[in-house]
């Protein structure tokens, strides 16, 4: 077959095709998922049962394709994985915030007491340096002033 010939086969519209599927309902619903699965499936009729016989017919309409059909794009669902990645993301900057904020309360109450302290600390500071060094001009009586 030339390249010609091939250029035109493979721009050639797909013709429908319509065939009788017989058999029991199992056969002919597997013949039925089978082509709707190629994707080639165009239509079908209801089943009928035949007279005097557990067997069904149905028609079925579909595409003459030499392969199947492309697949079906199925759209991406972008929704479920956003809030799977933004719900815990949420989460922790809400769970430091709740953290900081604790934390700031607890240093305003204990701010105070902390203040007591390095007075305390200041004052002991001072008043053993001055026993050590020269007089700081406190009365002691090392240096007798």
């Amino acid at each position: 077959m030339s390249r010609t010939q091939l250029a035109r086969q493979s721009h050639r519209r797909p013709a429908a095709i319509a065939r009788r599927v017989v058999g029991t309902p199992a056969e002919v619903a597997a013949t039925v998922a089978l082509v709707r699965d190629s994707g080639r499936l165009l239509s079908m009729t209801a089943p009928e049962q035949l007279a005097g016989s557990d067997r069904v017919t149905v028609t079925v309409r579909f595409l003459d394709t030499p392969t199947a059909a492309p697949p079906v794009v199925r759209r991406l669902r972008r929704g479920h994985i956003i809030a799977a990645a933004t719900v815990p993301g949420i989460a922790a900057v809400a769970g430091v915030g709740y953290a900081a904020v604790q934390i700031t309360t607890a240093v305003r109450a204990a701010a105070p007491l902390v203040a007591g302290v390095v007075l305390v600390l200041v004052v002991l500071a001072v008043l053993l340096r001055s026993r050590t060094s020269a007089c700081a001009g406190l009365h002691c009586s090392g240096c007798r002033h």
